[in-house]
């Protein structure tokens, strides 16, 4: 009978430290703010955008100018990805 409490005593505090661990690391690894968030998804959707409508505009001009069209349109993609809001 002394067994079986300190055994299910046992397997209360494990389960209570393992649940307050897993609720710690999760709240450590929430986003800062959802705004934030919200801003940053936005600014790469813009981003995309751009790229898309270049690529799009870029395949009516002549073999040479695509290509450089498209290198540009990709250098300016990550540089507008990079400058995003974090």
């Amino acid at each position: 009978m002394q067994r079986d409490l300190s055994d299910k005593l046992g397997f209360m505090k494990r389960i209570v430290l393992l649940g307050s661990l897993a609720v710690l690391l999760g709240t450590s690894f929430a986003p800062t703010s959802v705004a934030d968030s919200r801003t940053h998804r936005a600014a790469i959707k813009l981003c995309k955008q751009k790229y898309k409508n270049a690529v799009r505009g870029a395949k009516y001009l002549k073999k040479r100018q695509t290509r450089e069209r498209i290198e540009q349109a990709r250098r300016e993609r990550a540089e507008c990805e990079r400058l995003a809001p974090k």
